[in-house]
């Protein structure tokens, strides 16, 4: 792999990590359509290294807030613990991904292995992103205030966007909305359990890989695509939750729609 494929993969990581158009999905169509070789493990741990930062500067706020709140409602005592309730809302949808993952990692292997794979997901994410048009007329309620269906609900989705082509913030943020979470909520709780999906993903990855080798031969390359890959997901983070402030979330589909028509073109 180039420099230059390296500085292109950075910047698709970037952009598709956050928009809901699949970051996997355009890895392995840009993959198919140079017919480059498995990308680094090292490398893709980078990439993911840098959206990781991103997450939590952007959010630092929230972030810091759910955590110091959730701290004085257990201490305090009260009745009410909104926080308290994100958070375990927040694990349920992880484990609930994390067993999804369990049962269908096969599926799963087989599905990065080929692009052919590509128009049925895209597809999928389509359908999702289109299905937010139905949410006109009501009134968004908070996720604490939702019902325990809810993470596990959440949990599903971001497990089915482990596949490629499934956008794993338009899977979650679209189900957020389908069950009336108010729009900037959708997106934090999404961003939140991108923490845990991208630490365990890097988890599972370290375990595989052997990087001192190609840490030696490309660690000025890997150095630039960090911050490549942490600067450009920064901006298309601040994008997207200005699209869905807008309830513009839905026009995503128009460009995944067009995706899984030139994939079954070209990979079919």
């Amino acid at each position: 792999m180039t420099s230059i494929h390296m500085l292109l993969l950075a910047v698709v990581q970037a952009a598709t990590e956050f928009l809901p158009i699949s970051s996997s999905g355009h890895l392995l169509f840009l993959k198919g359509l140079f017919g480059l070789e498995d990308i680094p493990i090292v490398f893709d741990v980078i990439l993911h290294v840098g959206s990781l930062m991103a997450i939590l500067f952007y959010f630092r706020r929230e972030i810091a807030k759910t955590l110091t709140s959730c701290f004085a409602e257990m201490k305090t005592g009260q009745a009410e613990k909104p926080h308290t309730r994100f958070l375990i809302f927040a694990l349920i949808s992880t484990l609930t991904t994390f067993l999804f993952y369990l049962c269908f990692k096969g599926p799963i292997a087989s599905g990065y292995a080929t692009a052919r794979v590509l128009p049925y997901t895209y597809t999928a994410t389509t359908l999702i992103l289109l299905s937010t048009l139905l949410l006109r007329g009501r009134t968004p309620r908070s996720v604490s205030a939702a019902g325990w269906l809810l993470p596990l609900l959440v949990g599903l989705f971001q497990g089915m966007a482990i596949m490629p082509g499934v956008s794993r913030s338009g899977a979650t943020i679209g189900i957020l909305l389908l069950l009336n979470i108010r729009r900037e909520e959708a997106a934090y709780y999404s961003f939140f359990l991108a923490i845990p999906a991208i630490l365990g993903a890097m988890v599972f990855e370290i375990l595989e890989m052997d990087f001192r080798s190609y840490l030696l031969a490309e660690g000025f390359w890997l150095f630039i695509a960090f911050f490549v890959s942490a600067g450009f997901s920064y901006l298309f983070l601040r994008i997207l939750t200005l699209l869905i402030r807008k309830g513009n979330f839905w026009a995503f589909s128009i460009y995944t729609f067009g995706l899984a028509v030139a994939a079954l073109i070209i990979f079919q």
